[in-house]
Parts: C-alpha cells; sequence; structure tokens
C-alpha cells in the first residue's frame, strides 16, 4: 500500500492527519514505466477510452488553489502518450509494464478484479514542469465556439462539465493538444 507519506513531494500540500492515507496515484506519470488507469466499462468519464490506441495522448487537467490565495482554476498538468492498452483487466495479468499502476495494486490487494484497463507510456509522458492554464479560450481553441456559457455558472463550472470525460479530439484540436503537451 502506498501512503501520502511515501511521497514527500506532496506531503506538504497535505494536512499532517493525510500522510498516513492509502494514496491511489494514478496516473503515475513520474516512474520508468508511466501509467494510467480506469474502468472504461463503467465510469462514463472513461468510455472513449476503450478506443484510445498507440500514440493517442491523454492530458490531464487539475483544478488548482493558488497559495497566495485567490480562486481556483483548472490547468493542464501532464500528459501520457499511449504505447500501449491493457484492456478489461479481470483477473491478475502476471508480472508486467503495468505492476506499478494504482488499479493494479488495489487490485491485488482486495482481490478486486473489475476489468479497468490500464494505458502504458511512451516515452515523452510526464508531469509537466509547470501547470498550464486551461482557461475558456482554451477550451474554446480545443472544442469550438459552440459551448454554452449559461449566465447561472461560472467559467469553472461550464469548463469542469466540458472536461468531466474523456474526449476524443481529431485534427487542429489534436495538433493544439500535441502541441501543448509538447511544450
Amino acid at each position: 500500500m502506498v501512503r501520502l507519506q511515501d511521497h514527500a513531494e506532496l506531503t506538504a500540500f497535505a494536512p499532517a492527519a493525510w500522510r498516513t492515507r492509502a494514496v491511489h496515484l494514478d496516473p503515475d506519470l513520474d516512474s520508468a514505466t508511466p501509467t494510467y488507469g480506469d474502468n472504461c466499462r463503467r465510469a462514463g468519464r472513461a468510455f472513449s477510452l476503450r478506443h484510445a490506441v498507440g500514440g493517442d495522448v491523454i492530458v490531464f487537467l487539475a483544478r488548482l488553489h493558488p497559495t497566495s490565495g485567490g480562486a481556483a482554476a483548472f490547468h493542464l498538468v501532464g500528459c501520457l502518450y499511449i504505447d500501449r492498452v491493457l484492456a478489461d483487466v479481470d483477473h491478475d495479468p502476471g508480472c508486467g509494464w503495468w505492476d506499478g499502476n494504482a488499479h493494479v495494486r488495489r487490485a491485488r490487494a482486495r482481490s478486486e478484479w473489475d476489468s479497468f484497463w490500464v494505458f502504458g507510456g511512451a516515452s515523452g509522458s510526464r508531469l509537466f514542469n509547470r501547470a498550464i492554464r486551461f482557461a475558456r479560450p482554451e477550451l474554446e481553441k480545443l472544442l469550438g465556439d459552440k459551448i454554452r456559457w449559461p449566465s447561472n455558472r461560472t467559467e469553472l463550472q461550464t469548463i469542469g462539465s466540458c472536461t468531466r470525460a474523456v474526449r476524443r479530439i481529431v485534427g487542429e484540436g489534436g495538433e493544439w493538444l500535441r502541441a501543448t503537451c509538447l511544450s
């Protein structure tokens, strides 16, 4: 079991009482074999990942709060260039590149193999050196100008709704996404 205290770089950002808590470190973009896992059959947010193939890029978005105060905002924080996929894991697959993934570790500890998927990252998969702000202009560039911005919702709420699930971006949006990931 991995605990928050096992990751010194994270403990400064969490209450002291949480340091002994188990953590689900996923995606794991810092390891020798970067991975991301999700349940692509049951979790609506990940359903379209069933169509992911080698060469596709998963970009990770996080809601971050500035340490100096101020409002929370969304930021791109890392990417995983898909190199391989372990699909519908419903039993222990044995040893392999997936061993460090949080879903595999949890399933082995609890004997709960619930058809999750694990994506292995190729070279270039990583956490970014700095978070890249992702606000209305970036969302509109990525998804087009057809997005509804209801007056009774904040920009953050609307962006959260639009990015809650994985989206497959093809064409110019994909090129922008790839360029952002490489910067």
